[in-house]
């Protein structure tokens, strides 16, 4: 292969000075190296890397001071973390973490420097090229006309009541929002200011206004094909994480992959294709790739997965499971990249087609609209039955293919997503699972069915104040019901609440604090099933390095490590016992 590119970010006073130290040394190395300066290897995002990797770098390089020498104290702790992240990331992808290192250069280790490109160099040869090279990128079409957008989303039919700003979650913080005046600014030709404005961006699509709007005016829509435009013009809406989502989703979108992203389910009975009809397949979508982009916030989206297959089990079910099935779309969709959205669906309909695929089921809210209403739109040959997890088991509770065994003893309150519930009309699936659940009260928020609030962020979209203050009202009100648990039935309602909860909270902690789990877990705790133990990976070459002498130091100074590892500060456990607490499991024997 012809030499590799790397990418190598460097932080400004030791590794990038140690770069530079054998360059004025004159001490040889590849010059197949290509160094971005930054301050300190603690700024380097993963969307960073997953972006060189993107456009086509065969290998990128992280390096920074030592763990001990840090000029910003931990900066390339945090370094480590995310690269330990990405490299996993990377191999869920296909892509392989060993084209990700990480590596700490003193100011004057020209030496070292020169040493790490050279191996480094050498081991992507081995490797050979970013399968990602070879791809063809996904091109974008023309954007629609805003008169053509405002035809087909009923735009045109606003009588300006003003229902749509009343009701709206984001209007009612942001004064500068509002779903009336955006509309009529399109009714008054003011493309330029809607395609270049912050109210594309700011709107969660969450159909609450078109709950209300008296001549149905579908402004989600309208929101979702205008923003195509605005991003042909450069503007993102400064996604959450710096785009990382959908610097991987727009990855699955090409050629070349070979994914890895099925290793999380050994010990479960699934199978690599349909023998019949009836055989279903479970949707995993990117629950594995939210559980590391989004483990510090404390989210569980890989547990979602791994309840799901063994609830499916226990129903007698050995679900396919597709190790080449990329993400559903549905965020590159409402971001306004519908050529990438297509590009997804286009290789899922394939593979499902390949494994003889008839019936999915899915366990996030987004993944089934996506499946159940954009596919069909942009696939001619789609003739798939789509199912939410929440469907599926109240139908097996209704004919006693699925019994709930165990006492929970539990208070809950339950989050209505707005894909399953506004989107797909869904309310009462999960609320009949919940009831068939022994020792489950269910309390209902003021807010809830259609009148349910958001979550506050939206395809990754609008992550700010904004989105902060709806989530610690919605939180109070959750928290006001006297539930013990928070119940959620989509991977991103989990994340976001708990990403709410993970740093300083604006209210009292304890008005808003409240567990949050999703449907599935309490299905499984209310089941008894106990899951399969985890394959034990691999350790990594970034998870080999020493710990920090520093952090080392500070946290055995004066204290006894304690037995037990805290939760957040003035959180209080679940109620809930602990999974596998009886070994019978109440699920009768169904088709597989």
């Amino acid at each position: 292969m012809a030499e590799p590119e790397i990418v190598a970010f460097v932080c400004n006073w030791c590794a990038y000075a140690g770069a530079d130290y054998a360059g004025v040394s004159r001490i040889q190395y590849p010059a197949n190296v290509r160094l971005i300066r930054v301050m300190c290897s603690g700024r380097v995002e993963p969307s960073f890397m997953l972006k060189a990797f993107e456009d086509g770098a065969d290998g990128v390089l992280v390096g920074g001071c030592h763990e001990a020498d840090c000029h910003y104290m931990s900066g390339n702790v945090k370094a480590r973390a995310r690269v330990e992240e990405t490299r996993s990331l990377l191999d869920l992808l296909g892509l392989g973490g060993e084209r990700l290192r990480i590596k700490w250069v003193n100011a004057n280790e020209g030496e070292v420097f020169a040493s790490e490109i050279a191996d480094f160099t050498s081991a992507l040869k081995s490797l050979g090229p970013n399968p990602l090279k070879a791809a063809k990128p996904v091109t974008r079409g023309k954007p629609p006309v805003l008169a053509e957008i405002m035809a087909r989303t009923n735009t045109n039919l606003c009588v300006e009541c003003g229902k749509c700003t009343a009701s709206c979650p984001v209007s009612r913080r942001l004064a500068s929002f509002s779903p009336r005046m955006t509309v009529e600014m399109s009714l008054e030709k003011m493309a330029s200011e809607i395609e270049t404005g912050p109210q594309l961006w700011e709107c969660l699509t969450c159909r609450t206004c078109e709950e209300r709007c008296p001549y149905n005016v579908r402004f989600s829509d309208f929101i979702r094909e205008a923003r195509v435009e605005a991003q042909d013009l450069g503007l993102d809406g400064c996604p959450t994480q710096s785009g990382q989502m959908y610097s991987w989703m727009r990855m699955m979108a090409r050629d070349g992959l070979s994914q890895q992203r099925t290793g999380w389910a050994d010990g479960f009975k699934t199978k690599a294709r349909a023998t019949s009809k009836n055989d279903i397949m479970f949707f995993v979508g990117c629950l594995p790739h939210f559980g590391l982009s989004h483990r510090h916030v404390g989210a569980d989206t890989l547990g979602i997965a791994t309840n799901t297959l063994a609830i499916l089990n226990a129903m007698g079910i050995a679900p396919v499971l597709l190790a080449d099935e990329r993400c559903c779309g549905h965020d590159l969709l409402f971001a306004g990249e519908p050529e990438a959205f297509e590009a997804l669906a286009r290789r899922n309909a394939e593979a499902f087609k390949k494994a003889g695929v008839k019936r999915i089921v899915t366990a996030c809210a987004e993944g089934y609209q996506t499946l159940a209403v954009e596919y069909p739109r942009v696939l001619e040959d789609w003739d798939v039955e789509v199912m939410h997890i929440s469907g599926l088991m109240a139908q097996a509770v209704e004919t006693g293919n699925l019994t709930f065994e165990n006492d929970l003893g539990l208070k809950v309150t339950y989050q209505d997503p707005c894909r399953l519930g506004r989107y797909m009309d869904e309310y009462e699936a999960p609320r009949a699972v919940l009831g068939a659940m022994p020792g489950v009260e269910l309390v209902e928020m003021e807010h809830h069915g259609p009148d349910a609030v958001c979550c506050g962020v939206s395809s990754w979209i609008s992550c700010g104040a904004t989105a902060k203050s709806i989530q610690m009202s919605r939180l109070a009100e959750a928290k006001a019901t006297g539930a013990d648990v928070l119940v959620t039935a989509c991977p991103k309602c989990q994340i976001h609440f708990s990403c709410a909860l993970s740093g300083r909270v604006p209210l009292e902690r304890s008005e808003v604090e409240i567990p949050i789990e999703d449907l599935t877990s309490l299905a499984v705790k209310a089941l008894g099933l106990s899951l399969p133990e985890p394959a034990a990976k691999k350790p990594s070459r970034a998870s080999k390095a020493k710990p920090p002498a520093k952090a080392a130091r500070k946290k055995s100074a004066g204290k006894a490590p304690s037995k037990a590892s805290p939760g957040r500060k003035g959180k209080k456990p679940a109620k809930t016992p602990a999974a596998g607490s009886k070994k019978k499991t109440g699920a009768k024997s169904g088709s597989k």
